[in-house]
């Protein structure tokens, strides 16, 4: 199937245009020859990983460090062949290289590693003279990056790629075209606000004539309900932008996922032969610093409230498409509206498409890594970070100007961040601001942190904290990253994977103690965050120290559950005072156990299951800083619910009260609903509409909230001098659960059923492969249950498509010894 892709552009007639993406490769080391088979893009070590060079599950235990790095020390050489048409132009694209190349086609040097730095430059080569119609030949030796380099990053995120991502990391395309050629197609979308009933698009076509004689061709173009057309002239030589503004009738609009429905058109434009195609959104995107000083996105002239995660790319850059769906649709399934991309990630565009596709806003900029000199390789600048000498400007303005023109058709971009932790200095920024005013029209942002520019104002804030802290924090915290503004980089630290992830990750022999293998598996950080003694210290003070592996897990799942829902709620809850949130991180480079909302498998954490209850669209949500239960909706239409409140003392057993309120509540309206609760004690909260149950929510609330040294604060994390007494949690009696597990359409049904006369706190239900592993990619419609004595609760599981039929158990907080770990197959 490769090779036949590689022969269309012999079959199609003269003067079409073709543009194959060229993927089968074969790969040695310069000097060594073995050779394996490589489908690019690909890292070297990615190569080397999908061949099995460095062994079974390389990432996880301690493996990884088994790796010689060495080896990537000396140049890798890739290559292929092709045959090619006649009568055409034909052009090699490299969209990424990394970090430089020696380029040679037919065994002609077309370009050297000393023209060719820097990982995020686009590079189109004309080798019409040099090509044949058969077995042509491209060689691409690719050279490790330098220490000083802006090369990719992941910062302390996790350990840095053992070979610096080497390699040809984004798609090399042949262009097979006639003398002119259809070299950019951009689409500006114009929306009236006001009245969305009222919409047009700027066409900018770039084309190049390549001849050496001027031609006139009628430029036409189609899309869903129109179309247009006009001649035009080119001299010879000449690069000419044709612009065209085009209304549309009835116009479709895109919106994100929380707020309607992504509307996409297809816009085809032909020029002789030639005929490319791309898709855009019909959406306007502004933004303001409001008020409160805070920088305000609004969507189709609506605020939005960005409810976000921080996004990574794996380690050795081996996303699939399947895997990069996955975990956009895990984005959606819980409540999120927004991907932030820090380092311009992706090997391909296929997660902006699906972010596109499935309304997920897109909030892309430069990464932290070349702001300081431990990582960037650098000296940095105060304030302005490494970027500050004649050469690395230009640099970085080359791949500004490449990567702005490389994204600006996708709808679910919203802006552009050109700082993270400082800005830009004086003179590149002007350099960037000259692009963005010429290719792009979106807001345009300089930090991620509350900094101000030549731009004016971020309106951002990037106070932390990334380490524990208590679900109290987020609603009494005024100073830091607590509930206001729009903090975009902040956590609660360790986001455990679930059990059977942590024991692949660790190793059965590293489960208990707590060892080494552990700390390995935590941040790259120096500074702190490098190992679990935090979420010990945290849960041993509240909790009672765990006593083994799984008492350990439940205790690691409550703290990471709470805090992480409660993040979530406060923002929420604080509109128009906040304006948007990123939960740091959104997914991990490799298995590790920080910063994520699903592990490096595929697999949900406990955090995953708080942040989709916190921003289910109305929700019923405790406040610990007034102990009220408020009602909050930040976009789902006007609605009226029965609010309904169970009180229970600290045994789990007695409900001490039952409270109903009927409530509507518009988009972005707070009501306080239920006051008066005082701790300890359980409480359930549900919100329905007649019979049906549209969300529910449970607390365990404690008589006083931990007391925080707020003059320690640092950027990190705020200490906790005084934990909240959760010991009456750990105190519930064991609770006797039944699980049937039953076929539904697309997937499972699963019934708990709690048979005890006390709470079943935290239950967990998992679906499993006949090795005992999670099955990945699996969406829940709740996890982490709580059950209410003599109460069921029935959650239900879609299973990607040819998933074999798994085996379900469960564990919880309480469960009894004959429940806990019990398995049902499916009949």
């Amino acid at each position: 199937m490769k090779r036949f892709a590689l022969l269309l552009a012999v079959l199609l007639p003269l003067g079409a245009l073709a543009q194959t993406s060229l993927t089968s490769w074969k790969l040695h080391r310069q000097g060594d020859t073995r050779s394996y088979d490589v489908t690019v893009p690909a890292t070297v070590a990615g190569a080397l990983n999908e061949a099995g060079t460095f062994g079974p599950n390389v990432m996880d235990e301690a493996r990884y460090k088994t790796i010689d790095p060495r080896q990537f020390d000396t140049p890798w050489v890739f290559s292929t062949r092709f045959d090619l048409g006649k009568g055409l132009r034909h052009i090699l694209r490299f969209e990424g290289l990394n970090y430089a190349a020696d380029i040679r086609f037919n065994g002609r040097l077309i370009a050297s590693a000393d023209t060719t730095c820097g990982t995020f430059c686009v590079r189109e080569f004309d080798v019409t003279p040099l090509a044949r119609m058969r077995s042509n030949t491209l060689e691409v030796t690719v050279y490790k990056a330098p220490e000083a380099c802006l090369n990719t990053g992941f910062a302390d995120w996790n350990p840095r790629p053992v070979d610096g991502n080497i390699g040809i990391i984004r798609p090399v395309l042949l262009i097979s075209t006639p003398d002119v050629q259809i070299r950019d197609i951009y689409v500006k979308p114009i929306v009236n606000p006001r009245n969305l009933k009222e919409a047009s698009f700027e066409v900018v076509t770039t084309l190049v004539n390549r001849g050496a004689k001027p031609v006139t061709h009628t430029l036409s173009g189609r899309y869903e309900g129109g179309s247009f057309s006009e001649n035009v002239t080119l001299h010879a030589g000449e690069t000419r932008l044709v612009r065209h503004v085009e209304r549309v009738a009835n116009p479709r609009i895109w919106w994100c996922c929380d707020m309607g429905t992504p509307e996409l058109y297809t816009l085809s434009v032909q020029v002789g032969d030639q005929r490319r195609s791309v898709r855009f959104g019909l959406r306007d995107i502004t933004s303001e610093i409001d008020a409160y000083g805070h920088r305000l996105f609004y969507l189709n002239g609506r605020p939005v409230f960005l409810k976000s995660a921080g996004w990574t790319d794996d380690i050795f850059l081996q996303d699939t498409p399947e895997k990069l769906r996955t975990q956009a649709l895990f984005v959606k399934d819980m409540g999120l509206n927004c991907i932030r991309f820090e380092n311009i990630w992706g090997k391909d565009d296929t997660i902006y498409d699906l972010c596109d596709e499935l309304g997920l806003l897109a909030f892309v900029g430069w990464s932290c890594q070349w702001e300081w000199e431990s990582y960037c390789g650098i000296p940095e600048t105060e304030g302005f970070g490494c970027i500050n000498d004649p050469g690395t400007e230009a640099l970085a303005i080359r791949y500004f100007h490449d990567q702005v023109i490389r994204l600006r058709n996708h709808p679910s971009l919203i802006a552009w961040l050109t700082g993270s932790d400082r800005i830009p200095n004086e003179r590149l920024e002007k350099e960037y601001l000259k692009i963005y005013n010429r290719e792009d029209y979106r807001p345009y942002v300089c930090s991620a942190k509350g900094l101000t520019s030549l731009a004016g104002p971020s309106g951002t804030k990037m106070e932390g904290p990334y380490e524990y802290v208590g679900p109290d924090y987020w609603w009494v915290d005024t100073q830091n990253g607590g509930a206001y503004g729009f903090n975009t980089e902040t956590g609660v630290g360790m986001n455990i994977p679930q059990a059977e992830s942590v024991r692949r990750i660790v190793g059965e022999g590293h489960t208990w103690p707590l060892d080494g293998n552990w700390d390995f598996h935590c941040t790259a950080s120096t500074t702190a965050m490098n190992s679990p003694k935090t979420a010990v210290d945290a849960m041993t003070a509240m909790y009672g120290a765990p006593t083994g592996f799984s008492d350990f897990m439940h205790k690691a799942h409550v703290l990471d559950y709470d805090a992480t829902r409660a993040m979530y709620e406060a923002f929420r809850c604080n509109i128009p005072r906040t304006t948007g949130i990123v939960h740091w991180m959104l997914n991990s480079a490799w298995p590790s156990l920080y910063w994520q909302l699903y592990d490096w498998y595929l697999v949900p954490t406990a955090g995953y299951y708080g942040t989709k209850k916190a921003c289910a669209p109305c929700q019923l949500v405790f406040n610990y800083s007034d102990n009220n239960v408020w009602a909050v909706n930040d976009s789902a239409p006007e609605q009226s619910f029965t609010a309904v409140m169970k009180v229970y003392a600290p045994d789990g057993k007695t409900c001490t009260g039952r409270r109903e309120e009927e409530c509507s509540l518009r988009a972005r309206e707070l009501k306080k609903i239920f006051d008066g609760i005082q701790g300890p004690c359980f409480v359930y909260l549900e919100l329905r509409s007649g019979d049906r149950t549209v969300a529910d929510n449970f607390y365990c609330v404690p008589g006083k909230n931990n007391t925080y040294a707020w003059e320690m604060a640092n950027w990190y994390q705020t200490p906790i001098t005084e934990y909240s007494d959760m010991s009456f949690v750990s105190a519930l009696a064991p609770a006797e659960v039944r699980m049937k597990a039953e076929p539904c359409t697309g997937g499972y049904k699963i019934t708990l059923e709690n048979d005890s006369d006390v709470i079943a706190y935290q239950i967990r239900v998992k679906a499993l492969n006949g090795r005992g592993e999670l099955l990945p990619g699996i969406i829940w419609t709740d996890n982490f249950v709580t059950i209410l004595p003599h109460g069921s609760k029935v959650i239900r599981c879609t299973v990607p498509e040819g998933t074999p039929v798994p085996s379900f158990g469960m564990d919880g907080w309480n469960l009894s010894p004959k429940d806990d770990d019990s398995l049902d197959r499916v009949k």
